[in-house]
């Protein structure tokens, strides 16, 4: 009965952190739309997807410039790794990475 409960609760704060995680993203992503900004990206850096292909953007930042995304887990993938990601939105490139 004690394990089952241990593993209940476990269960029950896994669930919780990784919904607060998702929250955030979100309003991190939507920082860019919000302050008014127009991204300096028509292409995406991580997936190389185009405006308007595959639905409303997600928006982070980048060295003061705001970064339109095709998804969130772009956006994740763009937090993990900038440096990589960034010049490419800057030079209006992609990886080409599939999602």
């Amino acid at each position: 009965m004690i394990k089952l409960l241990i593993i209940s609760l476990f269960a029950l704060c896994s669930i919780s952190a990784s919904l607060a995680s998702e929250s955030n993203t979100q309003k991190a992503t939507a920082a860019g739309a919000a302050a008014g900004r127009e991204p300096i990206n028509s292409v995406r850096p991580v997936s190389g997807d185009t405006d308007g292909s595959v639905g409303k953007p997600v928006y982070g930042d980048y060295r003061g410039k705001s970064i339109a995304f095709c998804c969130k887990d772009c956006a994740r993938k763009f937090r993990k790794h900038p440096g990589r990601y960034g010049s490419l939105a800057e030079k209006n490139q992609s990886a080409h990475e599939p999602m």
